[in-house]
């Protein structure tokens, strides 16, 4: 496939529907300003403790974790470290708009399914090209959209630092097909603007070849409902701080229960998933305790 295309860059108030038009079309866009400065910053500044704190890698005996990367921070469980990404990203009425017009056409509901910090450090190689539908194989042969995500950018995001590389267009390719990495592009970006892009899109962190910048995003993944998430969240956010959380927060974080069929009359618009002793989660307060 041959593409000398790059993704289309949209203000903040760019229509919701205008922007989903763009991300079916090319498969990603970016959003300029999605984060004010002040929500970037305080965002940024709440995580670094527990990136400080982390050891670059994916596990010390996972063997090879080039695609991971061996110079790249990724911190998970956003939702008990930091406030801000729930009520900034996690909550975004942009990204929910978006996830609503692409997602909602084939399932009842959406939660998350993963999201974490990428740092890259300088000297990390180019991450492999990749579609994030691979997880889901069996699904993503339906031909239907699986999932939407976004990269943040929290900081410096140009191509020496490791700007992300996409494949414009490359969703329509089918989710296995093979990837031209001569088309690949960088998608550079200022604090606080967000790629947003679809889990068929072929893309891949870029290398660090500074001296001495780190390259950070967060990332977002929003999931059909059906479909298991990819990060483990409910076990990631202690009790205390999960009812602390507005009712719309815990059910994308699988801390209420879901709908798993759109339908609105008869036994099946009972039917929910992840229940609880038949009780749905939801009216627990979204916190797995059983009220007597």
């Amino acid at each position: 496939m041959f593409s000398s295309q790059s993704l289309s860059r949209c203000p903040k108030n760019t229509s919701v529907s205008e922007l989903a038009k763009i991300v079916h079309r090319d498969g990603g866009v970016v959003v300029e300003g999605l984060l004010t400065p002040n929500e970037t910053r305080t965002l940024h500044d709440q995580l670094q403790p527990h990136v400080e704190r982390r050891s670059p890698g994916f596990r010390e005996d996972a063997g090879d974790d080039e695609f991971y990367g061996r110079k790249t921070v990724r911190i998970q469980g956003l939702a008990a470290k930091s406030r801000q990404f729930v009520d900034s990203i996690l909550l975004n009425e942009i990204l929910l708009g978006i996830a609503d017009e692409i997602l909602l056409p084939n399932c009842g509901n959406y939660w998350m399914s993963q999201a974490e910090t990428i740092y890259i450090a300088p000297g990390n190689p180019a991450q492999a090209l990749h579609r994030d539908d691979i997880n889901w194989s069996f699904a993503a042969k339906q031909g239907i959209d699986l999932q939407m995500s976004a990269l943040v950018a929290l900081g410096d995001y140009d191509a020496e630092v490791g700007a992300t590389m996409v494949v414009p267009s490359s969703h329509r390719d089918g989710y296995n097909s093979p990837i031209d990495a001569s088309c690949a592009q960088p998608v550079e970006m200022k604090p606080g603007d967000a790629l947003i892009y679809l889990g068929s899109l072929a893309h891949g962190g870029g290398a660090n070849t500074s001296s001495d910048r780190v390259r950070k995003a967060l990332y977002i993944g929003f999931l059909l409902g059906w479909l298991t998430p990819e990060e483990a969240v409910p076990l990631a956010i202690p009790l205390e701080i999960a009812q602390t959380l507005p009712t719309a927060a815990r059910a994308l974080l699988g801390l209420s229960s879901l709908r798993g069929n759109t339908a609105t009359q008869g036994i099946e618009s009972f039917a929910q998933l992840w229940q609880l002793d038949r009780d749905h989660l939801d009216q627990l307060e979204g916190t797995f305790l059983q009220q007597h």
